[in-house]
């Protein structure tokens, strides 16, 4: 099989690379764009604003998912097998209607929830997912120090160990450095 035209689609693809001034610059802009999509900056805005704006898109992804979710698990869209429909809470709705209430109540909720309650609560989250992420290594290697199996010490066991009490003292140095600057 003669493939000759994907040769010549290939170069006329490429042709535009070749021909740029300098590839590299080229590339630089094509990921400089990528990372504005990435971070949101290709919309304008400061950054305070672009995090609510994006908590807001997130809640009401949460809202409506929560509310659908309950809708149909409560009657919404038709009789469920084992249950009969009268006994539904939310029987009357069919699913198109069920997806626009939640619609309706998932933007609500979105558009009139304040900017210092999505702020404040995005801080609360970061905060306790970054202890968790902290801690439970923290809490790991200690875990595994006091439950190392005693009287079967070796050379390479106490070294090991020492090697954790290493780990635990610059992961602990290192978080106390961070939280004396912040504060």
């Amino acid at each position: 099989m003669n493939k000759w035209w994907l040769v010549v689609l290939s170069v006329i693809l490429s042709a535009p690379l070749a021909l740029a001034a300098e590839p590299a610059t080229m590339f630089g802009r094509v990921w400089q764009t990528i990372m504005s999509i990435g971070n949101l900056s290709f919309l304008g805005l400061s950054d305070g604003s672009v995090v609510v704006a994006f908590t807001r898109v997130l809640i009401w992804i949460l809202l409506f998912t929560v509310f659908f979710a309950v809708m149909l698990s409560l009657g919404a869209g038709g009789a469920t097998p084992g249950r009969p429909t009268a006994a539904a809470a939310f029987s009357f709705l069919n699913r198109n209607q069920a997806i626009i209430v939640a619609g309706v109540i998932a933007t609500i909720g979105a558009v009139f929830m304040p900017a210092q309650v999505l702020l404040a609560t995005g801080a609360g989250w970061a905060t306790a997912i970054s202890l968790i992420l902290v801690g439970l290594p923290v809490v790991g290697v200690w875990w595994a120090l006091m439950n190392w199996p005693a009287g079967h010490d070796t050379r390479a066991t106490l070294f090991l160990k020492f090697l954790m009490c290493l780990l635990l003292f610059w992961v602990l140095s290192a978080m106390r450095f961070h939280l004396a600057r912040m504060i």
